[in-house]
Order: structure tokens, then sequence, then C-alpha cells
């Protein structure tokens, strides 16, 4: 079993002996608790001392830390969701330099809007059909 080490930060006194447990612990004030030994997974714990072991054992993958506006998807797939384009004007719209990116351009196919693609050097616009019908 691991030791328990009980920091008690508003001067509450505990008497030698008494034995620290989650009932005890939660008497005094504010403590701080560490734990030198790792809650193993039967108890409810990741048995890991460090975050990314916990990602591991939890069985979590790259995405769990990646920023909301940093995501790389690089497997799987996206169903049954809505995918909604950046949106520009020819003026505004990023550098095309990173190939197969897709944006919305308001003003991109000689003035009407338009989704483009980038092809590593410039946007190219894709050509619209037929509306969609039954």
């Amino acid at each position: 079993m691991g030791t328990i080490t009980a920091t008690v930060t508003e001067g509450a006194t505990v008497a030698t002996g008494v034995e620290l447990n989650p009932s005890t612990l939660n008497s005094i004030a504010k403590p701080t608790v560490t734990i030198t030994t790792p809650i193993s997974l039967a108890n409810g714990g990741t048995n890991s001392a460090n975050a990314p072991d916990a990602r591991v054992a939890l069985g979590l993958g790259s995405m769990a830390v990646q920023n909301e506006g940093a995501v790389c998807i690089t497997g799987g797939e996206i169903e049954d969701t809505v995918i909604r384009l950046k949106v520009y004007n020819v003026a505004g719209a990023p550098s095309a330099s990173t190939a197969g990116r897709l944006i919305w351009v308001t003003d991109g196919n000689s003035g009407a809007a338009t989704v483009a693609v980038s092809d590593g050097s410039n946007w190219k616009v894709i050509a619209f059909g037929a509306t969609i019908s039954t």
C-alpha cells in the first residue's frame, strides 16, 4: 500500500496515530493530499503516475490533448455532422499553399459564391451543379 501524506492548510491538528482515510481527511479543513502509489484500475484509478500514461490507460487517443482550434484527424470517418467551411471574400482568402483545404468564397466565382479547393498554389473553383431534389 502506498503512503498518504496530508498537509493541513488551515491550522487544524490531527493527533498522532489517527488513521488517514477519506473520512478523517474530509474532517480536516482543506487538506492537501498526495498519494505516492497510483490508484489501481480496480479501485477506480488509472494505475498511472502521470497524465500521458493515464490517457493510455483510459484508452484516449491523441485527440484528447489537441486544442479545439488545431484538431488533426488522420484516420476514421466523420459522419452525422454538419461541416461548416470558413467564409472569405476573394480579397481576404488565405494563402493557398496547403493543398486540399476547402473554403467558402462569397464572391469567388465571377462575383458569385462558391466553394474553392487549394491545389497548393491557387484556389480553384468547385463548380456547382443543379439543386438537389427528390
